[in-house]
């Protein structure tokens, strides 16, 4: 317990007393409630809504994705309504008196807010030398909240394998999104080229290629952009689920004793309710970033549908 609170005191030195308490809401459930990503370019543009203003096109999922932004943002303004927290509200001995008094001074706040993440830390090392050496003296936690702790303990134990799978998976993305934008480059590349291969018709001091054969080539060129969209929109869906199964193995049994606990209602440790409430904010970050993930995959693959329809009402 006392490493716990140790970095607790730290995370709490650095957000400059942001913690926040668990909210009552079931964020495991909303891993199934967003749309997953189309199955094709031809079915995201047929789903989402297409305008056009001052000549420019634009596919918005924004009425597709509407319920589980409302949601979300629901959560959210529930997390910032909260009161914030002061030092006095952390458990007894934690903090010494004198410390209490700085981290109250508005001229120590906004200096600690100017201060970089390791400026941050080690003012809060110097802090903790004041710090009892026995440790704070907390009151116990129920049995149930306890266990939602221990369970957590086990996700942030986890933390360094998390972070290098999450960083193999980004690396992986940023080199499959280079490949991505190449494809279409060299796609607009071929067309540029067979543009150029077409004989000029000349009218008075202009000359210039057939439209009607550009036509052709620009339908073709949109084919290939679509095939290469529908390629990748088809991988994003497989690694969504991935990540949305991957999520839910890692979080559940925790959330689950979260419930059981009653999201910590009857503890009475500042400590405890902002290490639940920083899970719930990790755990709700995580489901932001997939749904963002969806919503572009849906507005990016509708976009090259809606080019080619553009075309092929094109008069020539």
């Amino acid at each position: 317990m006392k490493k716990t609170v140790t970095i607790l005191f730290l995370l709490a030195i650095a957000c400059i007393m942001q913690a926040q308490v668990p909210v009552k809401r079931e964020l495991m459930q909303l891993y199934g409630k967003y749309p997953p990503p189309p199955a094709n370019s031809k079915d995201a543009f047929t789903k989402l809504v297409a305008t056009e203003q001052y000549g420019v096109s634009k596919c918005s999922a924004e009425k597709m994705f509407a319920p589980i932004d409302k949601e979300i943002k629901s959560i959210e303004a529930e997390f910032a309504a909260q009161p914030k927290p002061d030092a006095s509200s952390m458990s007894a001995g934690v903090l010494s008196t004198d410390n209490m008094k700085k981290m109250s001074d508005p001229d120590m706040r906004k200096k600690m807010k100017s201060k970089g993440k390791e400026e941050k830390m080690k003012m809060a090392m110097e802090m903790m030398k004041s710090m009892p050496k026995s440790g704070p003296a907390l009151e116990p936690d129920p049995p149930a909240v306890r266990a939602a702790l221990d369970e957590w303990q086990k996700i942030y134990n986890d933390t360094q394998n998390e972070f290098k799978r999450s960083v193999a998976e980004q690396e992986e993305g940023i080199k499959s999104a280079e490949e991505y934008k190449k494809a279409h480059a060299d796609i607009d590349a071929w067309e540029a080229a067979e543009v150029a291969k077409l004989p000029q018709i000349s009218s008075g001091e202009m000359s210039a290629p057939d439209p009607a054969k550009v036509k052709v080539v620009r339908l073709k060129s949109a084919d290939k952009h679509i095939t290469i969209a529908d390629k990748r929109v088809e991988q994003l869906r497989g690694k969504l689920s991935a990540s949305a199964d991957h999520a839910k193995t890692r979080y559940s049994a925790f959330y689950q004793k979260l419930i059981a606990a009653n999201y910590a209602a009857d503890s009475k440790n500042f400590s405890t309710k902002k290490i639940l409430a920083d899970a719930q904010l990790m755990i709700l970050k995580d489901l932001a970033s997939q749904i963002e993930l969806s919503r572009k995959a849906w507005e990016e693959s509708a976009s090259w549908q809606m080019n080619r329809e553009k075309i092929e009402k094109e008069k020539n």
